[in-house]
């Protein structure tokens, strides 16, 4: 998912323009809608046995929470406002490097794309009361659930009914919380519920799967953005990376060998893939224009496209394995 983040903003940003009706331009929205499902469901099953009510687990939680989340955030964040052309309020900057604007505005980031970690530390902040009320009483935590679910598809029928379909009208709207909340919620609920789930046999999620992915890859839709984040669109897509999720868990998928070490390696430095390719791409572009003239790098012609594409990839690659490896692994281990 990382990846598919990464892909689709290179070709948009070479381009200069996308397609939402493509595999990778419905991927563009919803890997991050999967990164939050994922979220949910991995931090329900690490902490079922470590998250009581008591102070002391509740503060090695968030300590946790911190020390990973953190220290890329600030770099990422520190060196978009070094190589922006344009100034921030101090407001800004203060809740981006406390991570308090995910709780007043997700989409007044600094680090493109980080208006999901200023979603995720709201959801961290709530994640202890909503795992204690999940082990306490599974139906009130189912009910918080569909009340959310209920919330998000409200949003795309209602509220977004008022806008254009100009990303720029809609977007703000998009990043907030309580649009995105039940897609963490529900990752929880696979947690929650998996020994209910698992009963099913794995044929039924690995059939499951497959059909989540065909409807996802052919499910028609315009080309403009919008239409994947309102209306019926929305309710089908939200389903579907919920339904992803819960499949390819339960389907008890095992790699080996040459796999298992590649994909446990993009999972392990996908934090950084998110946050860095931005800031490698934009070093790609000043890099190449600085040999070509300042070439129109967003023309679409494949002299520029595939260079700087496959330079852009390898760097974020190169630079994510050592940023998680020197940075965010022994600051995780410190925390």
């Amino acid at each position: 998912m990382a990846l598919a983040v990464l892909v689709f903003h290179y070709d948009k940003w070479l381009k200069g323009a996308w397609d939402a009706s493509t595999l990778q331009g419905k991927l563009g929205i919803y890997a991050v809608s999967i990164f939050f499902v994922l979220s949910g469901l991995t931090l329900t099953l690490v902490y079922e046995n470590r998250l009581d009510g008591s102070f002391k687990s509740w503060a090695v939680f968030f300590r946790k929470r911190f020390w990973r989340i953190f220290p890329l955030l600030w770099l990422a964040t520190a060196f978009t406002l070094l190589i922006d052309d344009y100034t921030r309020s101090v407001k800004t900057i203060i809740l981006n490097f406390t991570g308090l604007f995910g709780f007043f505005n997700p989409a007044d980031d600094i680090a493109t794309g980080a208006w999901s970690i200023g979603c995720e530390l709201v959801f961290y902040a709530a994640f202890p009361i909503l795992f204690l009320l999940a082990q306490r009483n599974k139906s009130a935590f189912f009910g918080i659930f569909t009340l959310l679910f209920a919330v998000g598809i409200w949003v795309a029928f209602n509220w977004f009914s008022t806008f254009k379909t100009d990303q720029a009208e809609w977007w703000e709207a998009y990043v907030q919380v309580a649009n995105q909340a039940f897609f963490f919620v529900g990752g929880m609920a696979i947690g929650v519920f998996r020994h209910v789930l698992t009963r099913l046999p794995h044929l039924f999620w690995r059939s499951l799967l497959v059909i989540s992915g065909l409807c996802f890859a052919f499910w028609p839709i315009e080309t403009e953005a919008f239409h994947l984040v309102s209306g019926w669109n929305r309710l089908i897509f939200s389903t579907i990376a919920l339904m992803a999720v819960a499949a390819f868990y339960n389907s008890q998928i095992s790699l080996t060998g040459l796999s298992h070490q590649l994909f446990s390696w993009l999972g392990a430095v996908s934090y950084s893939v998110y946050l860095l390719h931005p800031l490698v791409f934009r070093a790609t572009h000043v890099v190449r224009n600085s040999f070509r003239n300042n070439d129109n790098i967003a023309s679409g012609n494949p002299d520029v496209y595939w260079p700087v594409f496959i330079a852009a990839l390898c760097g974020t690659l190169i630079l994510s394995h050592f940023s998680y490896n020197f940075l965010e692994k022994p600051l995780a281990k410190k925390g």
